[in-house]
């Protein structure tokens, strides 16, 4: 895209809230999109972080934003692919590599509407300090984003949590954003 956006490694949600905050967002459906599952962490391919470009990052959460613009498009600035990236692509690339079929998949997303992902999202960064009171990775330049008295990270990375947006699995996400209009 020949263009920088705010980004520092290891913090995806801090990520897309600064993403989601550009105006481009705020002409078209956009949601926050929480990728998460049960168990200790999800296969995504195409990632920068993966140690060769055929393998998987186990990712324990990952966040990316999708929005509508002549189609559904993601943008996840952690990708190898394009940015943003047509969904249909993102999705058979990013999570149904090595025969993977989408029912077989441990991928639950949280699809949080951006203005209130925006408005809501707090993260005190505790989850990213280890025992020793080290960062397990560098924190971001700018300050923490605290818009309550409590982060809700954690809460919202919950599947079984009652919490913004709607839950759903990687089969329902395709058929509701594969080829589909927004939802007016």
């Amino acid at each position: 895209m020949g263009r920088s956006f705010r980004y520092t490694p290891f913090y995806c949600e801090e990520n897309v809230w600064q993403l989601a905050r550009e105006e481009r967002f705020l002409e078209h459906e956009t949601l926050a999109v929480i990728i998460s599952g049960r168990g200790p962490s999800r296969r995504l391919w195409y990632q920068r972080n993966a140690l060769h470009p055929a393998l998987p990052v186990h990712w324990d959460y990952h966040l990316v934003l999708l929005s509508y613009n002549d189609g559904w498009q993601v943008w996840d600035l952690d990708t190898t692919l394009e940015l943003p990236v047509p969904v249909e692509t993102y999705v058979h690339k990013t999570f149904l590599q090595a025969n993977v079929e989408a029912g077989n998949t441990d991928v639950i997303l949280r699809l949080i509407p951006v203005g209130e992902f925006v408005r809501d999202f707090s993260s005190d960064r505790s989850h990213m300090e280890l025992p020793s009171g080290e960062w397990a990775a560098p924190p971001p330049e700018w300050p923490m984003i605290m818009q309550g008295a409590k982060s809700n990270l954690l809460d919202w990375l919950d599947i079984d949590r009652d919490g913004p947006g709607q839950v759903l699995t990687l089969v329902e996400f395709m058929t509701a954003f594969i080829l589909s209009p927004p939802v007016d």
